[in-house]
């Protein structure tokens, strides 16, 4: 599978990185690290569906905790869309 990952979903990286870095810089390092290997496993075709089912319908959830890691899966195209990266304490009820 294709894996890519939207600009907001790497925005969302970008800002989970600088939150973190304001205590542990290193910490934000391992962090984003962490996230872009979880998304590097949907790579493997046997993967790609992985995660549970999303609050959004269409879309798939995998764990980073304490991260979660949205993407859909066009199965036709063979492609993985990251579409964002939230923390599983963050309020979704509105998206």
């Amino acid at each position: 599978m294709k894996v890519t990952i939207r600009e907001s979903a790497e925005d969302d990286l970008d800002r989970i990185c600088a939150w973190i870095a304001k205590d542990d810089p290193r910490a934000a390092t391992d962090m984003v690290s962490r996230i872009r290997d979880r998304i590097g496993l949907l790579e493997a075709n046997n993967l790609a569906h992985m995660g549970r089912p999303g609050l959004v319908t269409g879309t798939r959830e995998l764990i980073e905790f304490p991260y979660i890691i949205v993407y859909t899966v066009d199965d036709d195209r063979r492609e993985v869309t990251v579409v964002s990266i939230v923390h599983g304490a963050q309020d979704r009820e509105q998206e």
